[in-house]
This record gives structure tokens, sequence and C-alpha cells, in this order.
């Protein structure tokens, strides 16, 4: 994938406007910027459609970041005006193999976890990191570990170069040459401890900070996610002068902001789990987010009642992405079946909205991150709740089911409809909207309808899902 003229002009229009920290004319833009003046308005109108700009008419009129840098990142930026972000075409949402052997061909899943490290890498770099110059420092791994076998799966990692790694397949073997390698002598046994007790006992979540064998000016912060049989190990280093004095002089609501700040990189692992293992493709998870957004602004416009505020629907729209990571404890065999589902299959798909929602009662929560761990409790356990109580898990009726509930599994059914799976065909966005419209895919509240309808005119929606 080779960046046009057009993303590279994008970039440093953001970058721009995050250094100064306010607005900019488009004459600005071009001069600080050397672009030339007619590709500007092009530009503009992609990241507007996107969200990422805010334009203002007049004579003090110009542009400004539309939310803050920190929450805008290289991948928001490159696929507002790239065609595709897919390093291949068999990568696409509906790809196909250029030489029809899909059946046969051993490099898919190769390019597959390529595009999802390069992706996750994109969205991990925000333009907030590029000014502090923080991406450089950034060094973590991410592993999986299951709890029966205890095959280790390196999920992700950065500037970590552990030649053991490449090696090394069994879980306790990775603790052996971790403990020997890289733990100094003293921290060897808490070290030990904290990883093996995760085998024996049913931790959900806990992290440590350790000393480096030959370095003693860094530390690695470790911080291990156990759901069921599976483990999620994230190692962090970090300086360990900063470390301390962080602990040390930071406020009860600095705490909170750093429990938050958790939960969310707990999110955005739980994202990348879901791509690697394939239950989500990387446009779904974008799209998933962005229908509930749209859907949630119209319910908050057209029924003030509701007293639906921003953050809600930014959170909301967030935690979306991870509606069905209890799929995770679902045989792929079984959601990948491209025939009908016997009754038994159709008991254990189930299943997932209950192992969903004790997978998120298990996420860093104190202050405002408990009430994002409701919203995430409540998406992953209701979102196959419908209105008339004909849904599962638990048969709920009418506004039993939370809101957040109720959008995302909209959300979550039309978006299925338009994607392409083994067992379906994709079904265009006129032909999705009837149908949901009509209740094929079961009783939505009349609120969230009639929002989702009014959304899914939006012409920006529209070009979104055509392309």
């Amino acid at each position: 994938m080779q960046l046009t003229s057009t993303t590279d002009y994008a970039i440093r229009i953001i970058s721009y406007l995050t250094e100064k920290n306010g607005s900019a004319s488009a004459n600005e833009l071009s001069d600080e910027l050397n672009i030339p003046n007619s590709y500007i308005p092009k530009i503009i109108k992609n990241l507007k459609n996107n969200h990422l700009i805010n334009a203002t008419e007049g004579m003090k009129g110009g542009y400004s970041l539309a939310k803050s840098s920190d929450e805008i990142s290289l991948y928001d930026v490159i696929s507002s005006t790239e065609v595709t972000m897919a390093i291949n075409k068999c990568l696409e949402t509906n790809g196909v193999c250029s030489r029809n052997c899909i059946g046969t061909c051993r490099i898919r899943k190769i390019l597959f976890n390529l595009q999802t490290s390069f992706n996750y890498k994109l969205q991990s770099i925000t333009f907030r990191n590029i000014l502090n110059d923080e991406s450089k420092q950034n060094q973590y791994l991410l592993l999986k570990i299951d709890l029966n076998t205890e095959k280790i799966e390196i999920i992700n990692r950065n500037n970590i170069d552990y030649d053991f790694l490449d090696d090394i397949k069994i879980y306790t073997e990775f603790v052996t040459e971790f403990l020997k390698q890289c733990v100094c002598r003293e921290d060897k046994f808490l070290v030990k401890d904290f990883l093996l007790k995760s085998i024996n006992d049913n931790f959900d979540y806990q992290d440590i900070d350790i000393r480096f064998k030959t370095n003693n000016n860094s530390c690695m912060n470790i911080n291990k996610h156990i759901n069921q049989n599976i483990m999620f190990l994230t190692f962090k280093i970090a300086n360990i002068f900063t470390t301390i004095d962080t602990r040390i002089n930071r406020s009860s609501s600095e705490q909170n902001d750093m429990i938050e700040n958790e939960f969310w990189n707990m999110i955005s692992l739980l994202e990348l789990v879901l791509a690697h293992n394939k239950l989500e493709e990387p446009q779904s998870i974008h799209n998933i987010s962005y229908f509930t957004e749209q859907i949630y602004k119209e319910v908050q416009l057209n029924y003030p009642k509701l007293n639906i505020s921003d953050e809600e629907i930014e959170n909301v729209s967030k935690l979306a992405t991870i509606h069905d990571i209890g799929k995770l404890f679902t045989p792929y065999e079984i959601l990948n079946k491209k025939g009908k589902l016997t009754k038994d299959e159709m008991d254990i798909i189930k299943k997932h909205p209950l192992n969903g929602a004790n997978m998120a009662l298990k996420l860093p929560k104190c202050g405002k991150a408990s009430k994002l761990v409701q919203y995430a409790y409540n998406i992953c356990l209701y979102h196959h709740e419908r209105y008339d109580g004909q849904g599962y898990p638990k048969g709920l009726i009418g506004d039993e089911i939370p809101l957040c509930a109720q959008v995302v599994g909209l959300a979550d059914a039309y978006d299925a409809l338009i994607s392409e799976r083994p067992y379906k065909r994709k079904i265009n966005h006129g032909e999705a909207v009837r149908m949901i419209v009509n209740g094929e895919c079961g009783s939505f509240s009349p609120k969230v309808i009639l929002s989702f309808i009014i959304a899914s005119m939006n012409k920006t929606w529209i070009e979104k899902v055509s392309k």
C-alpha cells in the first residue's frame, strides 16, 4: 500500500492543527504546508465527512479539529482519504482471490495477521503522540494464552525483541525463559508467583511493576486479564523513575483517570483480539461504532426527554466494537459454518452474550470507569434482546432493554446484513434498511427505528457503505 498525495496532505493538515491548537484558513494551510490551494477543499471535505475537522464560515472562519488530538489516530486520517486500507485484494471486505485459490492459499492468513497489526499500529498512534514524539517510546508485548493447553500466541509486539519468543510455544516455558533473561534477581520470585498463579487461580485482572535484569533505570508493567480458559498478558516498558514519581504524586482524580485509560487500553486490546481471531473484520469494527454513533445522535435529537448526553453517545459508540467479544468462547467451526445451524449449535451461539457480559465485568473499574463497565456489560449482554420479548438471553420486553443495547443491537443487525459472511451473501443498503424496518431482523423500539431511518439516509452513511 502506497499513500496518495491526498493522504499526505491530510496528515499534514491534521498535524498542523494539532500543533497550532486552533483554527486555520485555507490560505494559511496552503502557504504553511506547501499544499496546492486547489487541493484543500477536497481534502477538507473528506476530513469533515469523517468528523475529524470542523469548518466555520465567515470572515473569521476557518478549519479546526473536530475532536481532541489524542482521539484522532493515523488510521482515522488515512482511512478517510484512501480508497482501501487492505494490503491485498483478498483482504477487502468483499475481497476475492485473484487466482481463485482461496481454499489452498497459504499466505492469506499471514497477510491477514500483517493487516491486523498494521491497522492496530495506525490506530494506536494519535496526533498527540506524534506531536509529543511519544510514539517512538512505546514498547509493548501482547500475548494470548490458552490455559487448558498452555499454548502461547503473540498477538502483537512493538519495539520488544526477545529472541526466545520465536521458539517458545508453551506458557510455562515462556515464564522460565522470561525470568531467566529479563527479570532482576530480587523480583524473580514475585514475578513467577504473579505469572503462574494465573493458571491455577481464577484472578480476573491484576497488574505488577517489575525491574529489568540488565537495566535498573527501566521497569516493565505487566497486566493480565483472565476469562474462563483464556488469559491475555500485556507487557509495557517505562522509565522506572517516571513510574515511581507518578504513583507517589498522583491524586485520587488522577488515579481515576489512569484506571479509565487502562479501561480503554483493554477495549483496544479486545478489539485487536477480535480481529486476530477473525471474529470481526477491522472495517466491521469501525463500522459498528459509526452506525451506533449516528443512530444515537438522532435519538438524542428527536427525543430530548431521554436526556442523552454527548458523553454517553461517545462512550457507547466506542464500546459497541466489543459487543460480540463473548464469541471468543464459541467454537470456530460453528461461527463459520456455511449451512444451517442445528438447535444444539444455536444454543451454543446464544451463550455469547453471557460470556461477553462476564468479560465486561472483569474490566478495570473505579470512578468514571465503573459507568463504562456498566455500558459494556449492558451492550454485551442485551444486544440480541428484541423489543417484543423474542430476543435472547433474557427475553426482555420494551424498555426493559437498556437504550445502549437497543441501539447497538440495531446497528449490529444492519452491519450483519450489509456484510458478507460464510453463511450468507451481502445485502445492499436499501434492502437492509427495508428488512429492518419490516421487522425481518426482529422487533426494535419505534424510537430507535425512526432514528435509524433518518441516520441511514445521510449522504455520508450511504457513501460509507457503498465503498
